[in-house]
């Protein structure tokens, strides 16, 4: 038998598209209470059946995928290349997760078939054949048009066959670009990814008393809880500390840190670890733009998940990887530590010296390395005052000599000086955050 929960959201599932629906009118068709017709929305939205539009109100909307935005669909690449599609019209939400290009004998082609990759191909009737064959979306460049065989094929495949007018090194370097923009976005965690949704928060209502969040308290172990209203809308903040010396007949809303920080699905798990250690925060109500509870996310989710994303995290695809690349470590001792690097012409700006950005951005790298492999602490740039000394000409060796003035529990101070030679080229004092450890 169905719970009611599950009741409601069939009932969300079967309403048309753009139906306005409240949590009274379904608690009322369905004779269910309040609470849970809200429960069932909130779901509903995290299941995208519905979405809050302010001055209008909820309404039933199409199903919408937001990992789409991670993924490279073929429909993605039709945009980017504007090319024209032949056949296989149905296989255009296919995800494409690698390319080749055809330019080799059908023989030798066969080593690099494989699913969700895109076949690049100029006039070879064989290597476009062969590809649908093996479940690969064919994209024609130059210009040609593909053989009617192959069109019937695509179609029988249900597999893209597709034509573009761009010869094969433009049109592998549009697709290639956009790959690299989705690899770096499944990197970046958001709230929505972590964070405890509604269903299984524990919250309290306004007039609730002191003496119920003492039995909370006491059932789940927990110090600190969202205060809503009746609309289930934010509306503050209860911890342990707020209550001392408060009788248990008391109200919530009279004890409760109103107008509390929060966070959104949107935001990333960087900012929010960021706003949770500067303001000393153990916990973060997530809401949506009504101000209505979502869920909560806690220090020790940031916190593991920086951890592990730190050695998940693919930088093969980023600026930083090529600034990696030109560092190294010529003493990465606690005392004196020195980096060294060459600026060559990929670095240079509109004067043909080193960009100021990217030698920013060096130091950056170089103070973030110290922190993680000679300190042994995760760090997170707050703020930075840069003096550029000298011009720094190109193919000049550069040392880079960071120094810590002060580590506490939740800051530290660097300096850092960037010799050529024996020269004062640049420098600069950062001041770090350092998330405390899940043990802390």
């Amino acid at each position: 038998m169905t719970t009611k929960h599950e009741q409601i959201l069939n009932y969300i599932r079967d309403l048309p598209i753009d139906t306005k629906i409240s949590v009274r009118r379904i608690a009322r068709d369905l004779k269910v209470s309040d609470g849970t017709a809200y429960r069932a929305i909130k779901e509903a939205e995290n299941q995208n059946l519905v979405r809050t539009v302010e001055r209008v109100g909820t309404v039933r909307i199409e199903p919408y995928d937001y990992d789409q935005t991670k993924r490279l669909t073929i429909r993605e690449i039709v945009r980017l290349t504007d090319c024209t599609v032949h056949g296989g019209e149905r296989g255009l939400d296919g995800e494409i997760t690698k390319f080749i290009i055809g330019a080799m004998q059908e023989e030798a082609v066969m080593t690099y078939l494989r699913p969700e990759a895109l076949m690049i191909v100029g006039d070879r009737e064989d290597i476009q054949r062969v590809a649908l064959e093996h479940g690969m979306a064919v994209l024609i460049t130059g210009g040609f048009q593909p053989s009617q065989a192959n069109i019937d094929l695509a179609n029988q495949k249900q597999i893209p066959i597709m034509s573009v007018a761009f010869d094969t090194y433009s049109t592998a370097t549009v697709i290639n670009k956009a790959m690299i923009e989705r690899a770096i976005q499944q990197d970046i965690v958001l709230v929505e990814d972590i964070f405890i949704p509604f269903e299984k928060t524990f919250y309290l209502f306004t007039d609730s008393h002191v003496v119920d969040y003492r039995k909370l308290n006491e059932k789940t172990r927990h110090s600190r809880f969202p205060v809503v209203n009746k609309n289930y809308e934010l509306q503050g903040i209860v911890t342990a500390k707020d209550l001392l010396g408060k009788e248990d007949r008391e109200v919530i809303e009279s004890c409760m840190t109103a107008d509390p920080l929060v966070a959104k699905l949107s935001m990333s798990v960087v900012s929010v670890t960021h706003m949770m250690v500067w303001d000393g925060l153990e916990l973060l109500p997530v809401v949506d733009d009504s101000n209505r509870l979502l869920g909560i996310v806690s220090r020790q989710d940031v916190l593991r998940t920086l951890e592990y994303k730190q050695h998940q995290v693919n930088r093969n695809s980023r600026l930083e990887s090529m600034l990696e690349e030109k560092l190294e470590c010529l003493d990465d001792s606690l005392e004196n530590p020195r980096y060294r690097m060459l600026s060559d012409a990929t670095m240079s700006n509109q004067l043909g010296t080193l960009s100021t950005g990217l030698l920013l951005g060096v130091i950056q790298l170089v103070v973030e390395q110290y922190f993680a492999d000679v300190v042994q602490k995760t760090a997170i740039i707050e703020s930075v005052n840069f003096l550029n000394l000298r011009l720094v000409q190109l193919n000049s060796t550069l040392e880079i000599h960071p120094r810590i003035l002060t580590l506490g529990r939740r800051h530290a101070y660097v300096e850092v000086h960037v010799y050529h030679g024996q020269q004062l080229m640049a420098k600069a004092t950062l001041t770090m955050q350092i998330p405390l450890d899940m043990k802390e």
